[in-house]
């Protein structure tokens, strides 16, 4: 698979190829397994609650766990970032998370069940590692890759964690049916092993020595505070990106299991599906961002793809029919992935490169920072007894109204190239 992918998106640098970068390569591959492993067991995470656990309400309080040390977190996350290799920090998370889901195996194998609140405390870890995980992530790119080529890097990057954004849910559905839960956390671990190892080799330049790097951490970051405030690209960006979360995160999230399940009556295998065909509309919108390597307009680029996922959202709360939500489902990953890849290249473009870190980490924190309202939202929602279509359909909504007062407000994203 890793080969195959390779070979058919070599891309020129100033002469050389990206897959003769071995540290991009490594990243690459790297990105490979910890993307697999990450949508296989957050696929059979929800699953297992709303199919095993019948308990569909509590979904969120999950996911509500692992948002909010992330938000705690993140802003540290991306002080460190700057100050330590990223790839040390990756490596820590992937490897802690394998031997977390090793032993959710192990209590599968002594008890036969996993209870709800042994899930929420994972979930709090699994926050704390991707709180110092995705700044780290998303700041390592402009470290081992020109400027001038950070959207086709991005989109490479991006496509290929889409890609096992397909595979990992059809993976799991398949264990899940064929075999049990113990099989597919097993995996799980062994992928994000495999992971670690990778990117524990990529090498990049030593961090800066100077001053502004011994700083204490607490001044660091309120210069990363500092440094998005006085830039109001980045602004727009991080209020962008707040209220698309609010709106869409949580009915998506939570809705997508709930959905499958009392709308179109499927099972395991459906859901997988469904989930796939999500992805497969990131994979199409990352390799059409490849390939062009947009340097202009992707200001307005990054408006009208929010604006096409919700009215794509509206749509998919009115569908019955599994072939609808298949397709709208395609439509709404590529509006996704259009908006999420040139937001994070513009950010990239306009950051010094000794703020990187802190830059992400706060656009990071704000696509998060709303997101446990989000899923508090949905789940108070659902628990009142309102059906996962009405749910959507506000949440769909909601986000064009926002869009559209974005896009005549903040003329500045419109002028971005």
């Amino acid at each position: 698979m890793s080969e195959s992918v390779l070979q058919k998106t070599k891309v020129k640098i100033k002469g050389t190829s990206l897959v003769k970068e071995r540290s991009f390569v490594l990243l690459w591959i790297g990105t490979f397994f910890t993307g697999l492993s990450f949508s296989m067991f957050y696929f059979a995470e929800a699953w297992y609650v709303v199919k095993m656990l019948n308990l569909e309400s509590s979904l969120g309080i999950i996911y509500i766990a692992g948002a909010t040390p992330r938000i705690a977190l993140m802003l540290l996350g991306g002080v460190l970032a700057d100050k330590v290799s990223q790839s040390k920090v990756m490596f820590f998370s992937d490897f802690t998370k394998s031997l977390i889901v090793g032993a959710l195996v192990i209590l599968l194998m002594l008890t036969g069940e996993i209870h709800l609140w042994t899930l929420i405390f994972f979930a709090l870890i699994f926050g704390v590692l991707d709180a110092f995980f995705w700044p780290a992530s998303s700041s390592i790119i402009p470290a081992i890759v020109p400027k001038n080529s950070l959207t086709r890097a991005n989109s490479i990057i991006q496509t290929t964690s889409q890609c096992t954004s397909i595979f990992g849910p059809m993976v799991s559905g398949i264990i899940i049916v064929n075999f049990d839960y113990k099989g597919i956390f097993g995996l799980v671990a062994s992928f994000l092993l495999l992971g670690s190892i990778f990117v524990l080799f990529i090498k990049i330049g030593s961090k800066n020595t100077n001053i502004e790097n011994k700083q204490p951490i607490l001044q660091s970051l309120k210069e990363g505070i500092s440094y998005v405030q006085k830039k109001p690209v980045l602004k727009a960006f991080v209020l962008k990106t707040l209220f698309l979360n609010l709106f869409f995160t949580g009915p998506l999230t939570i809705g997508l299991p709930i959905f499958v399940k009392n709308v179109l009556k499927g099972n395991t295998l459906y859901f997988s599906l469904l989930e796939s065909c999500l992805a497969i509309g990131m994979v199409i919108g990352s390799v059409i961002l490849s390939i062009l390597n947009l340097k202009k307009k992707r200001g307005i680029v990054s408006l009208n793809s929010p604006m096409l996922l919700a009215l794509c959202f509206l749509l998919f709360s009115f569908s019955f029919e599994s072939w609808q939500s298949i397709t709208i489902a395609i439509f709404l990953g590529f509006s996704m992935t259009v908006s999420s890849i040139c937001a994070v290249s513009l950010i990239q473009t306009e950051t010094d490169s000794d703020m990187t870190g802190r830059v992400m980490s706060i656009q990071t924190l704000s696509s998060m920072g709303l997101t446990p309202i989000s899923y508090g939202l949905t789940s108070l929602l659902l628990s009142l007894g309102i059906h996962i279509q009405i749910i959507i359909f506000i949440g769909a909504l909601s986000l064009l109204i926002f869009t559209l007062i974005l896009y005549f407000k903040i003329p500045i994203l419109r002028e971005l190239d």
